[in-house]
């Protein structure tokens, strides 16, 4: 009887002990990302490729977590999905007060100042007394640098619109004069669609702070692998130190 006991006893324990594979299974971490060519392409069927992806391929292999893609997400998306916990990571994000209450924002290169897209056949913007005689548009839920999010407290006629798309619409119809985005989203637009190189082009004047600026690996406070901030700074810190990182995703070195 007992012999029976301890045998049944050995069997359950087997078949509830978690396997060497399993227990050694790495976490899996849900990055949430949109379709960005320059950095990060997301093709209608495949999967995501383009120096953040390498990055974030590398950066996973370093701290020890397999990395996992979200379907192609809008970016306000993917912010409410980290706020949520529903997503694990993102990238390329600057950082705010806000955000820094939902996520841990862990920076990696420096950022460019963002930029003004205008109409070709428009005078060249090089001052902020020439922007404040014309009609701006701001993207809603970009975090703009300090120095920007200044201009744009004190300019006399800014409109916010929800994404650079419908900005570039509304300079076409000439319902604006000039949008504050970034260089990379610039040119992203630029590339998609080659007619607007021939109607568009950035102009002259740049937000420029005083200090310089980062942009950041974000990951979810809510995420139940938000123990693994210090293995992901410990990874990213030593990517900067041994060159790992793609001179694409350094940005120029503009302190601001």
């Amino acid at each position: 009887m007992l012999r029976n006991l301890l045998f049944t006893l050995l069997l359950l324990l087997h078949a509830f002990a978690p396997s060497t594979a399993q227990s050694a299974a790495k976490p899996q971490l849900e990055w949430c990302l949109d379709d960005l060519p320059s950095y990060h392409a997301y093709p209608a069927e495949g999967m995501p490729y383009g120096p953040t992806v390498d990055f974030m391929l590398e950066l996973a292999r370093r701290a020890g977590f397999e990395l996992t893609f979200s379907p192609n997400t809008p970016f306000a998306r993917c912010l409410r999905l980290m706020e949520q916990g529903e997503v694990d990571l993102m990238v390329r994000l600057n950082t705010s007060e806000q955000r820094e209450k939902v996520m841990y924002m862990l920076p990696y290169a420096l950022a460019r100042p963002e930029v003004l897209i205008i109409r070709q056949q428009q005078q060249d913007i090089t001052s902020i007394a020439e922007l404040n005689r014309l009609h701006l548009m701001v993207v809603r839920g970009y975090t703009y640098n300090h120095q920007t999010l200044n201009v744009i407290a004190g300019h006399p006629h800014s409109t916010v619109i929800d994404s650079v798309e419908t900005g570039l619409k509304m300079l076409q119809m000439h319902r604006a004069d000039a949008m504050v985005t970034t260089e990379e989203y610039a040119l992203n637009w630029f590339s998609r669609i080659p007619e607007y190189q021939q109607q568009f082009t950035l102009a002259s004047l740049t937000f420029e702070s005083r200090e310089p600026l980062y942009i950041h690996v974000a990951l979810s406070k809510t995420s139940v692998h938000s123990h693994l901030v210090p293995m992901l700074q410990q990874a990213i810190a030593a990517m900067i130190a041994d060159g790992t990182l793609d001179p694409r995703l350094q940005e120029q070195p503009r302190l601001y």
